[in-house]
């Protein structure tokens, strides 16, 4: 009797087991096919960085790719834990003060050279200070672009044509706030379709 559930403890556990490795393998796969990324725009007035990361921290935790105007230097060290994830940060003056990752990417003026760059690394979203260069790039490359306003300014997402509501090119738009986080879903996946031969 002892022998009888000794096995069924044994082979109920290797069950388990077998079910806890199938559930871990199925959620990355799941991952490596998602489509979309979050996306986390901070609308920062340059004061009280700690405060906007405290009361956004869920939002900024599940976001893929951060994107914030108005950061100085030592809001760096305020940001640590963010910098790991795809972010491109810039100054008040629209100056690029740090970036990581190969999603997403900065860039000042239309440059097709560096645009192609970004393509071939993987770019999904780049980051434009100028309304009509950000429609124009997303037109004629597989991006979203997006323009951070200042606070209470329009923040802007630009997308190809196919992919907008009112077929304008305008994806998103929403006056910024000061001090707040907003998070869009974008589908990346079909960005793909928009790619140059």
């Amino acid at each position: 009797m002892n022998e009888l559930n000794g096995f069924l403890i044994s082979f109920f556990g290797l069950i388990l087991n077998l079910f806890k490795k199938f559930f871990r393998f199925s959620r990355i796969l799941g991952k490596q096919k998602s489509q979309t990324l979050t996306l986390a725009i901070i609308h920062y007035d340059g004061r009280d960085l700690q405060s906007v990361l405290k009361e956004f921290s869920l939002e900024l935790n599940t976001a893929d790719v951060i994107v914030a105007r108005n950061f100085t230097q030592a809001d760096l060290k305020t940001t640590k834990r963010l910098l790991k994830k795809d972010v491109v940060f810039l100054d008040k003056n629209g100056v690029l003060i740090f970036k990581h990752g190969n999603r997403a990417n900065f860039i000042s003026s239309f440059d097709v050279h560096k645009l192609r760059s970004f393509e071939k690394h993987g770019a999904k979203i780049v980051v434009s200070l100028d309304k009509k260069t950000a429609w124009m790039i997303s037109q004629m490359f597989p991006f979203y672009c997006v323009v951070p306003g200042e606070p209470f300014q329009d923040t802007i997402i630009t997308a190809p044509i196919p992919l907008t509501r009112s077929s304008d090119g305008f994806y998103f738009s929403k006056i910024a706030y000061r001090n707040q986080v907003t998070l869009i879903d974008l589908n990346v996946d079909i960005l793909k379709d928009f790619k140059a031969g």
